[in-house]
């Protein structure tokens, strides 16, 4: 599934406004950031790059903790990045504070975080080739741990 072909066509609307369309046929708005023309009602591409890292990081993360029994009660992942101040304007650093609520090994989580962001998920590992990528994470151990 992974080797696939991505196919996505995405078309102007004017006002600033375009219009994503997967080749499954899943549409998405988005519109210029606030500062070029948008007017803010819609995620603008660096913040779907953004949500998009934070989806890949949780998906892998689940699935590597399903690989080991865990079925968390929840995952939130935080993410804070900078930007460089020239053109292009690439992020030179990702900061991630994923916090985890499921009873699961710290050591465990660690690595499983360490392996997403540098092997399994590759939009952390294209984040990593302009600029750092940083995680920390905690664990909220459930009621039953």
């Amino acid at each position: 599934m992974e080797w696939k072909p991505v196919d996505m066509t995405v078309t102007y609307n004017g006002d600033s406004a375009f219009t994503a369309l997967t080749s499954s046929g899943i549409s998405f708005p988005m519109e210029a950031p606030v500062g070029m023309g948008g007017h803010g009602k819609v995620p603008n591409p660096i913040q779907y790059l953004i949500g998009s890292l934070g989806g890949c990081v949780g998906v892998k993360i689940i699935l590597a903790l399903s690989d080991n029994g865990i079925v968390p009660e929840e995952l939130t992942i935080g993410i804070h990045g900078t930007r460089v101040k020239t053109m292009p304007a690439f992020f030179d650093h990702v900061h991630l504070t994923i916090t985890l609520r499921a009873n699961a090994d710290d050591a465990m989580v660690k690595n499983i975080i360490d392996q997403t962001l540098t092997r399994l998920c590759p939009i952390a590992a294209m984040f990593a080739e302009v600029g750092e990528v940083t995680a920390e994470h905690r664990i909220i151990r459930t009621a039953s741990g």
